[in-house]
C-alpha cells in the first residue's frame, strides 16, 4: 500500500515539475545551440529555374544567350537555364534566385539589401552569339524580390509593383518558413557577379557569400545581340511575331 501512495505521490510532482522542466530542457537546447555555433536558422540559395518556379503557371518566360540558334530547344522555359549552360551559354537580361529561411526555434530576421560584387566582362560591342527566348505565355510574375541592377552594381527591395520596399523584416516561430526572390537584370554588357547578403538573426549580423557553386554567375544583357523567339517549335524574329 505504502507502494501505492508512494508511486501517485511521485506522480502529482512530475505533473507539477514538468511544465517548468520542459522550458528550462529547450533553453538548454538553444544554449548548446549557440555554444557550439549552431544557427537558429538556415538559409537555401535555390539556382535551379525548376524549383524556383515550381507550383507556378507554365507561363514563366526565358531568355538565354547562346553562341548561336540551335535547331530545337526544350519546351517547358524552367529548362531553359540548365539547356543553354550545356551548349556554352548563359543567361540573358535576367538571373533568377530564390531564398528560403527556415528556423529552427524563435527569431528575428532582418534581410538588408547586398553587396554586389560584380566584373565587367565587356560593355559597348557585344562578342559573337546570340538571344534565345522563350515568351511569357501569361502575365508576368513580379514577386517581392531583391532587385539588382547589374550595370550600376546597386540593389534594393521592391514589392510586386516594382516599388521600393523597406528590407525584409519577419519574426519566425520554430518550424516557420520564409522566401523571397533576388532578381539580377542587365539591360546591357556582360557581367560575372556574386552577391554578399548580410542578415541579422537576434541582433547577430550574419554575411553570406552567394554565388553559383564556387563561380560567378554569368549574365549577358540583351542589347546588342540578334534576337529570336521560340513559338510553335520553330525561331521567329520578334517583328515577325
Amino acid at each position: 500500500m505504502d507502494k501505492f501512495y508512494a508511486a501517485v505521490a511521485g506522480g502529482v510532482v512530475m505533473l507539477f515539475l514538468t511544465p517548468m522542466i520542459y522550458p528550462l530542457s529547450k533553453r538548454l537546447e538553444v544554449l548548446s545551440r549557440r555554444i557550439y555555433r549552431i544557427k537558429p536558422v538556415s538559409v537555401y540559395v535555390d539556382r535551379d529555374t525548376s524549383i524556383i518556379w515550381a507550383g507556378f503557371p507554365r507561363w514563366v518566360g526565358a531568355s538565354v544567350w547562346l553562341p548561336d540558334f540551335p535547331e530545337t530547344a526544350p519546351e517547358d522555359p524552367v529548362d531553359w537555364h540548365s539547356w543553354a549552360v550545356c551548349q556554352g551559354g548563359a543567361d540573358a537580361y535576367v538571373t533568377v534566385l530564390k531564398v528560403t529561411i527556415s528556423s529552427r526555434e524563435l527569431a528575428t530576421v532582418v534581410v538588408d539589401p547586398p553587396k554586389v560584387r560584380r566584373e565587367t566582362l565587356w560593355i559597348g560591342d557585344p562578342p559573337k552569339g546570340v538571344v534565345a527566348t522563350n515568351p511569357v505565355g501569361g502575365a508576368a510574375i513580379d514577386p517581392r524580390r531583391i532587385q539588382i541592377n547589374l550595370e550600376m552594381g546597386s540593389a534594393m527591395w521592391i514589392n510586386p509593383h516594382g516599388e521600393p520596399i523597406d528590407a525584409l523584416g519577419v519574426t519566425l516561430a520554430s518550424g516557420d518558413v520564409e522566401q523571397f526572390y533576388i532578381y539580377a537584370v542587365a539591360e546591357q554588357g556582360g557581367y560575372l557577379w556574386r552577391l554578399q547578403l548580410p542578415i541579422l538573426v537576434d541582433g547577430k549580423r550574419e554575411v553570406l557569400t552567394i554565388d553559383d557553386g564556387g563561380k560567378p554567375f554569368i549574365t549577358y544583357g540583351m542589347e546588342g545581340f540578334e534576337e529570336k523567339l521560340w513559338i510553335g517549335e520553330k525561331w521567329l524574329k520578334r517583328e515577325d511575331c
